[in-house]
């Protein structure tokens, strides 16, 4: 509904009598229980849904497909800091999340999975397969407000929607179809944007009376401890303690463990270890972004957290935190001469590791981006994104998951969905995780043929990401580009003689990663000592330039573009007076 920012008219303050009636049909609209309280308990019920010095204002915006305008009124709190409610049109009266947070039980509350949340989070409706369930709140009916959150933090409400089916009398969501709430707002979005964006403020979900029920006090409790013992820097996101930090490390390893024994790479893994590369490998993928601590805000997930640094742990290196995790079981390491330690071996049949529940990665994880090379003078920086978009059997399958047929992702995330969808229907079985039941969304969409009855994780991932179309997007200093059908893209380099033995040096599809092939010529021409041309490339569209420079210059010409940020892997070498390489 809020993709795109309204246009607010200014603020005008509301007056008493009509905060008063307003709140008051609040309270009957949502069916807001009393508890037997007196009226006193009714006046502060209605402050806090409305607090004193409540403003409002018009606004209007664009919303579905065929963009029609929509009206409505917002209604801020004190000095316009955040937007509490919006009213469009007909619609019902909802609460936008800081509402929520602050009334953690004033709407119905469904679960859905971190993946799915973060698509609601982007603007996409919530799907019935999608929701985590039964039994489901007996106030989620159709038509009825809910607030939507992740099964990881139920408590606390990302998205307000409308129910589109009665959610209640769901007595299953594996195999259903269509829509089951439709997004209203959601973290992120322009009214959540509007006034102090960004961080989820420390008053909120603080003094909730006994009239809104017993889970405001999980919340409250949490926020006197936010408020006392987590400071806040600069970056608003506040400082780990020593045991949030050491336990995010030990998290961070079982993760790692659990993920490379579920999607079975622990063969990809050659022991012994280094300390070095059994961190890089194990632990610091999958350390927790923080959005995964207090105060939970969604917009903080790039990147690990800031505090999450080994120096900072109680162990202080890596070696001390192996020695840890040998002394609780779950590695084998040994002492080379000069102390250096390595890991022997996992012990990947421990409970913890079996047992163990995985949360939200951070952002930069999850994108699958080749490796970026920076020049050492000039600091840039390039990037190809791998992604996949659904296509043909694969968009039922998609569906089925609750996810948006139309987006594009990454391996990771076609891998996570996958994962996701496996634990929601319980197909995997027990005695072996990595073994799949197939049922008739699996069979029909990921199989050409007849399908086995089971099938490993690995190669379910493998058949979905080839039912999948490949697309890439470029990363350089400047842009991001646009999802492009293919497979990623690379730089011809041929290497070939011409008139008799005059050898010279083709490369062409510069353009694509935005080098002028003018200015590399001129480089070129300086570092090969030699001349160098610039002509219409053989077999390309008109205006796609190559540039020629005298002698096998192979080498030097990986090293100039190295220093422009392409990789070796983006180049393709073809030595026609030595053979392919």
């Amino acid at each position: 509904m809020f993709k795109k920012k309204p246009t607010i008219k200014p603020l005008a303050p509301l007056r008493t009598s009509d905060r008063r009636k307003l709140a008051q049909q609040i309270i009957i609209d949502l069916s807001v229980s009393l508890l037997g309280h007196d009226g006193s308990a009714e006046s502060e019920l209605r402050n806090r849904l409305l607090p004193e010095n409540t403003h409002y204002a018009k606004f209007t915006t664009t919303a579905g497909p065929d963009l029609a305008s929509v009206h409505g009124t917002i209604y801020v709190g004190e000095e316009g800091r955040h937007i509490l409610w919006v009213k469009i049109g007909d619609e019902p009266m909802f609460p936008t999340v800081y509402t929520l947070w602050k009334n953690p039980s004033l709407l119905p509350i469904v679960q859905t999975h971190p993946p799915v949340l973060e698509k609601l989070c982007a603007g996409a409706d919530l799907m019935t397969p999608g929701l985590i369930g039964p039994p489901f709140p007996p106030a989620a009916r159709a038509g009825r407000l809910v607030g939507i959150a992740g099964n990881n933090k139920p408590e606390i409400a990302i998205a307000v929607g409308i129910c589109e089916i009665d959610v209640s009398r769901l007595e299953r969501t594996l195999g259903e179809k269509g829509r089951a709430v439709r997004m209203v707002h959601w973290v992120g979005d322009e009214v959540y944007k509007y006034g102090e964006p960004g961080t989820v403020p420390n008053d909120l979900c603080t003094g909730v009376t006994s009239w809104l029920g017993d889970s405001c006090l999980e919340n409250e409790r949490l926020t006197k401890q936010t408020e006392q013992d987590i400071v806040i820097p600069e970056n608003g996101i506040p400082e780990l303690g020593l045991k949030e930090i050491d336990d995010a490390f030990y998290s961070a390893f079982l993760y790692g463990a659990q993920d490379y024994l579920t999607k079975s790479k622990t063969s990809s893994l050659e022991f012994p270890l280094s300390s070095s590369n059994f961190a890089s490998l194990l632990i610091h993928p999958y350390l927790p972004p923080a959005s995964h601590f207090p105060p939970y805000n969604l917009l903080q997930n790039i990147g690990p957290h800031p505090s999450l640094t080994i120096k900072k742990t109680s162990w202080k290196n890596v070696a001390k935190f192996l020695k840890y995790l040998e002394k609780e079981g779950l590695i084998k390491t040994k002492t080379r001469g000069g102390g250096e330690i390595i890991v022997l071996k996992i012990i990947w049949d421990f409970g913890a590791i079996q047992t163990f529940q995985p949360y939200r990665l951070p952002e930069i994880s999850k994108v699958s981006i080749m490796p970026a090379l920076e020049s050492s003078k000039e600091g840039n920086r390039m990037a190809i994104n791998s992604l996949y978009r659904p296509n043909g059997k694969a968009i039922k399958f998609f569906e089925a998951a609750g996810v948006d047929p139309k987006g594009y992702y990454t391996p990771t995330d076609l891998k996570q969905i996958l994962n996701t969808y496996i634990e929601t229907g319980n197909l995997a079985q027990s005695s072996n995780k990595r073994i799949v039941t197939l049922d008739a969304v699996l069979s029909n969409t990921l199989f050409t043929s007849v399908s086995p009855r089971h099938e490993k994780r690995d190669v379910l991932a493998e058949n979905l990401r080839k039912s999948c179309s490949p697309y890439y997007t470029i990363t350089t200093p400047q842009e991001t580009t646009k999802p492009k059908s293919g497979n990623p893209p690379e730089i011809s380099m041929i290497v070939e003689n011409r008139q008799g033995k005059k050898t010279v040096t083709r490369i062409f599809g510069l353009e694509q990663f935005g080098i002028q092939p003018k200015g590399l010529a001129e480089e070129l021409q300086k570092v090969c000592a030699g001349s160098a041309t610039v002509t219409q490339a053989v077999g390309l569209k008109p205006g796609l330039l190559e540039v020629m420079v005298q002698g096998s210059q192979s080498t030097v010409v990986g090293r100039v573009l190295e220093k422009r940020g392409i990789s070796p892997r983006w180049v393709g070498l073809v030595d026609k007076t030595r053979g392919k390489k």
